[in-house]
C-alpha cells in the first residue's frame, strides 16, 4: 500500500504561497504542521502584490491575491495553496476545495503609531489603510479624521509610518503576532472595530481530484483542520455570500464557537463614508453555521431597507 510518506518521499508536497514575509510565515505555519512529510514552500507574487497604486477594489478585487495561485495549483505546479482566508472570495476556483481552516490567530485589528486609541488621534490625523470597512468604520467614531491609501506588505507599511506620511495606521493584530514584529501598537476592542470575516484563519486549499497523489495531499492537510475555526468563518462567509460583499462593500463579520457547540455571529454593514450602519448578532448550533451567515444577512439587509444599501 502506497502512503502519503511513500507518495511525497522523492517529490515533495508543494505548498503555493504568495511571496510576502507574511505569506511566507502563514505557510511555514503549514509547513511546521506537516512536518515530518517532505513538504516544500514555494512564493509566488501576486497581481495583488505587484499593484500599489490603487485601492485593492479598484485593482480587480481581493481575489488578486487569489487567482493566481488557484490557476497554478489546477495547473499542477502545487499540490496546495496557502491562503489568507480573509482574500479569500466567497467562490473560488472549480476543481479546488479548502481542505482545512488552521487555529485562528487574534482576529482583532491593531492601530499602530504610538496612540492608545482612536480617540486619541489628533483632529483631523491621517490614518493609513487599504481597509473599505476600516476606513467606514474609522469614520464613524471619527468622522473628522483624514483616511489615505496604504498598500503593500506590512514592512512597507511600517516604513510609510516611520516617514511620517500617516500619523496611525491600521494592520491585523494575526499579521504583526505571526511575523513577531515588535511595534508600538494598541489592539482595537472588536466592538469599537469588528473584524472582517474570517480574519485571523489561514486556509488550505487543494485540488478536488481523486487521483493518489491529490488523495495523498488532502488527507495530510486535512489533519490540520480546526474544526471550531472552520465552523466560525464558515458562518462570517456564508453572511458575506449572501450579501455578496466584495472591497467595495464594507461588511464585518466574527463567529464565536461556544463551549455548547453553539456559534454567535455578529456582523455589521456600512456605508462607505461610515455615516450609516446596521448591525445584529445571531446564535445557532454549529452544523447550521452557512445557514446562520446567510439568515443574518437577511436580517442585515432588511434592516437597511435592501440591497441598495451596498450599491
Amino acid at each position: 500500500m502506497t502512503t502519503g510518506t511513500d507518495i511525497f518521499a522523492n517529490a515533495p508536497l508543494v505548498l503555493a504561497s504568495r511571496a510576502s514575509a507574511l505569506a511566507l510565515a502563514q505557510s511555514g505555519i503549514v509547513r511546521d504542521g506537516l512536518a515530518p512529510l517532505n513538504t516544500e514552500v514555494r512564493g509566488m507574487t501576486t497581481s495583488g502584490d505587484r499593484i500599489l497604486d490603487r485601492s485593492l477594489a479598484d485593482a480587480g478585487g481581493k481575489g488578486l491575491f487569489v487567482k493566481e495561485l488557484e490557476r497554478r495549483l489546477l495547473d499542477g505546479e502545487c499540490d496546495a495553496a496557502v491562503h489568507s482566508m480573509k482574500d479569500m472570495e466567497t467562490v473560488f476556483a472549480e476543481g479546488t476545495r479548502i481542505v482545512a481552516v488552521l487555529p485562528r490567530e487574534d482576529r482583532r485589528d491593531a492601530l499602530v503609531g504610538g496612540h492608545e486609541s482612536l480617540d486619541a488621534l489628533p483632529h483631523g490625523a491621517i490614518v493609513g489603510t487599504a481597509s473599505v470597512r476600516r476606513k467606514a468604520i474609522l469614520l464613524k467614531r471619527r468622522p473628522d479624521l483624514r483616511i489615505k491609501l496604504l498598500r503593500g506588505n506590512v514592512n512597507t507599511r511600517l516604513a510609510a509610518l516611520a516617514e511620517g506620511r500617516y500619523e496611525a495606521i491600521i494592520l491585523a493584530m494575526a499579521g504583526l503576532q505571526r511575523l513577531g514584529l515588535n511595534v508600538d501598537h494598541v489592539p482595537i476592542d472588536p466592538s469599537v472595530m469588528p473584524p472582517a470575516a474570517a480574519q485571523g484563519a489561514i486556509a488550505i486549499q487543494v485540488r478536488s481530484g481523486d487521483d493518489a497523489r491529490s488523495r495523498a495531499v488532502a488527507a495530510a492537510c486535512a489533519v490540520l483542520n480546526c474544526a471550531d475555526s472552520a465552523a466560525e468563518v464558515t458562518a462570517e462567509r456564508a453572511l458575506l455570500g449572501h450579501l455578496d460583499g466584495s472591497c467595495h462593500t464594507p461588511i464585518a463579520a466574527s463567529a464565536h464557537m461556544g463551549d455548547d457547540g453553539r456559534l454567535t455571529l455578529s456582523a455589521m454593514i456600512l456605508s462607505p463614508d461610515g455615516s450609516a450602519a446596521h448591525s445584529g448578532d445571531a446564535e445557532a448550533p454549529a452544523y447550521t453555521a452557512e445557514r446562520l451567515g446567510r439568515d443574518l444577512a437577511a436580517k442585515l439587509l432588511e434592516a437597511a431597507g435592501g440591497r441598495d444599501f451596498l450599491a
